[in-house]
């Protein structure tokens, strides 16, 4: 990808939603009040035979395949709220064009692109502030050119940047906090490098390189907690090798890799929990394998890719509950297919395609995961 023109491609970057579980401390169980059962929602795509993505999401790990998906769409964020389950990203139309929108209890409601309706639109993040539905990405115009914004109850408004709007921008996340909206993502820039950097109530904020401005960056996810702003992603050094990392209010942390400080490592999600970072992600190893894990505290944990050691896995997700901890992503198995799942305190648990019989067959991708009391 050229990083200078931005245009509508697939992503694995998603943000998430976190419901935090807790529990009665009276130690009379008779008098105890029940503990509320979680739900895991883990949403993204299944290929079929024909090899077309079809949307939906994994409830408990049972597959629910999503309407208005006859040409195929993708799944990149998952809210639940009220008992009502909001799937956001995009739906293929018969012409083969993406439109942007989002499911709420898998009916369809689709977004115009304000550039014409022959052209690709998509939602990488969704957000729910009262009644008020936030739907955040891009919609390409008329030179392919992808423009950032987002659509607010059905209406599109544009983000402006500092670098120039025919240079193109991508949307990575949306966080509500009180009045405020912030949207993370990057821009392209007239150096051919990307800028990472968020907007506050429309307002953009950059983020700056700190190993060579000259240099691309990028936010892959970004939440607001007790008044931090922790914007995740990584930042090309002189050489080229992407570090991982997460500005907070500014200020860069970095994350190493683990296995060569020469080769690139990524951030793709990353929460706050009780003072904690998790930042969930991968790294590349001395042999080229893409190795899932997640840092905890700025230290590295790695989950293994269960088919096969020397097979590519990827962290999209990471959410935390109590003392757990879980991934989603997706792992290789020896013969480059990759499955859907997730691990939870670092044991697997695949999430089977429901068009194909085994881990052999299709391609399965998880891109957002969200835990719900019932």
């Amino acid at each position: 990808m050229s990083p200078a023109r931005l245009h509508v491609t697939g992503s694995i970057f998603l943000i998430f939603s976190i419901l935090a579980v807790s529990s009665c401390s009276n130690p009379s169980e008779a008098d105890m009040s029940p503990v509320p059962a979680e739900t895991m929602y883990a949403a993204g795509y299944a290929a079929d035979s024909s090899d077309i993505w079809i949307p939906g999401y994994w409830k408990n790990g049972t597959w629910n395949e999503l309407s208005n998906a006859s040409y195929g769409g993708y799944v990149r964020s998952i809210v639940v709220s009220d008992g009502n389950i909001y799937a956001a990203g995009y739906a293929n139309n018969s012409s083969g064009i993406s439109v942007a929108g989002y499911w709420k209890n898998e009916e369809w409601t689709g977004f115009d692109n304000p550039y014409g309706a022959s052209y690709n639109a998509y939602v990488t993040s969704l957000a729910l502030s009262g009644s008020d539905i936030y739907a955040a990405g891009g919609a390409s115009d008329s030179s392919g050119v992808c423009v950032a914004g987002y659509w607010k109850n059905g209406e599109w408004t544009k983000l402006q940047t500092t670098s120039g709007a025919s240079e193109g921008a991508y949307v990575t996340s949306i966080v509500i906090s009180g009045s405020d909206t912030y949207i993370a993502g990057y821009t392209g820039s007239s150096s051919d490098a990307c800028t990472a950097g968020y907007w506050k109530n429309g307002t953009w904020t950059e983020l700056q390189n700190f190993y060579d401005s000259s240099k691309s960056a990028y936010i892959t996810s970004l939440i607001v907690s007790d008044g931090g702003v922790y914007a995740a992603g990584s930042a090309a050094n002189s050489s080229g090798v992407c570090v991982p990392g997460y500005w907070k209010n500014k200020t860069w942390t970095e994350l190493t890799n683990p296995y060569d400080v020469s080769k690139s490592a990524y951030v793709t999600s990353f929460t706050v929990s009780e003072n904690d970072t998790f930042a969930g992600g991968y790294a590349i190893s001395g042999s080229n394998v893409c190795v899932a894990g997640y840092w905890r505290n700025n230290v590295w944990n790695s989950l293994s890719d269960f088919y096969d050691d020397s097979g590519n896995a990827y962290v999209t997700s990471v959410v935390v509950s109590d003392s757990d901890v879980i991934a989603g992503g997706v792992a290789a198995n020896a013969a480059g297919v990759y499955a859907a799942g997730y691990w939870k305190n670092g044991m697997w648990t695949e999430l089977p395609n429901a068009y194909s019989a085994s881990k052999d067959g299709y391609t399965a991708h998880v891109n957002a995961l969200t835990l719900a009391s019932d």
